[in-house]
């Protein structure tokens, strides 16, 4: 899935989302890694995406 442009990992545990694994890259380098529990922040996050190759 795409997170604010990136790629991004969606965490559930039963089911539920639990939170939100973002990467942020520069010239093809992984420069940060962020992972959002807050449940506020997670409010906006709906759906899923196929990520492909």
């Amino acid at each position: 899935m795409q997170i604010n442009g990136g790629p991004g990992l969606l965490v559930r545990i039963d089911g539920e989302i639990d939170g939100v694994l973002a990467i942020r890259l520069e010239s093809g380098y992984v420069n940060g890694v962020y992972h959002v529990r807050n449940p506020e922040k997670l409010s906006d996050v709906e759906r899923e995406t196929a990520v492909s190759r």
